[in-house]
């Protein structure tokens, strides 16, 4: 069995209307993974499943060996794997500490929650700065640092980042990137959804092209980067070497 995330022939409908159809793939321990597509690909709604948002209509999610197809959110948070949802979903009227300590609220473990809010706070020193701030009058760069923040304080070894550039500058986006490989480089493991495909390959060890609710092709950063077809569509037509 593969330690880190399996997903396979996993299908995925809202209502009648199926959007994910019999997807495989798998994220091992330690790795960046990311899954590139253009919108209405199916890529949000893969991590959505995955996490436990929405059900799955047939296959099956894996997580650390462990079946988690049809459990509850919170429980699949528990075995230590945290979705930090496009639009990031924070607590506006809360300060930027109540949000990652929300995080925390269902581990016991006192001092490694101490340990990683301030390695929180290292990787996002903007945050300490803040951290007596509501999250709603933050910057969106602020917001999303907060986010992935407060994942981390889930104790999560997996994380699902869904679009984290999104409306960011893009010395932001490449400041929290560098983050990302920080946080892998310590041992966590990342699946990251994301629009821009040259940022996503630049950091990820493998990757995936979804189109239209299916896998059309798999490799590594480097093979995808380079491959004429994921240039054309997704690059501006050149590949990352030239970029």
């Amino acid at each position: 069995m593969v330690k880190g995330l399996v997903v396979k022939n996993l299908t995925v409908a809202y209502g009648n209307i199926e959007v994910v159809h019999g997807v495989s793939f798998e994220v091992h321990e330690g790795e960046i993974v990311t899954l590139i597509g253009a919108n209405g690909a199916g890529k949000s709604t893969i991590l959505r499943a995955i996490s436990g948002m929405i059900p799955v209509k047939s296959g099956t999610i894996t997580f650390n060996e462990q079946e988690i197809t049809s459990l509850r959110s919170h429980k699949i948070t528990e075995l230590g794997l945290a979705h930090v949802p496009e639009g990031r979903g924070i607590f506006t009227r809360l300060t930027v500490l109540e949000n990652l300590m929300v995080g925390a609220y269902r581990r016991n473990d006192k001092a490694e929650v101490n340990n990683d809010l301030e390695r929180v706070f290292t990787l996002f020193p903007r945050l300490y700065e803040r951290k007596k701030q509501l999250a709603g009058t933050l910057s969106g760069g602020e917001q999303q640092m907060l986010a992935v923040g407060r994942a981390l304080m889930t104790g999560a070894s997996l994380l699902l980042l869904d679009e984290p550039s999104m409306g960011l500058a893009p010395v932001l986006v490449e400041s929290i990137f560098e983050v990302f490989v920080e946080i892998a480089e310590a041992g966590k493991t990342i699946l990251l959804v994301e629009q821009n495909a040259a940022m996503a390959l630049s950091i990820a060890d493998r990757g995936y092209v979804l189109e239209t609710g299916n896998i059309t092709l798999s490799g590594t950063a480097d093979y995808l980067a380079n491959h004429p077809g994921v240039a054309e569509a997704y690059l501006g037509g050149k590949s990352l070497l030239n970029l």
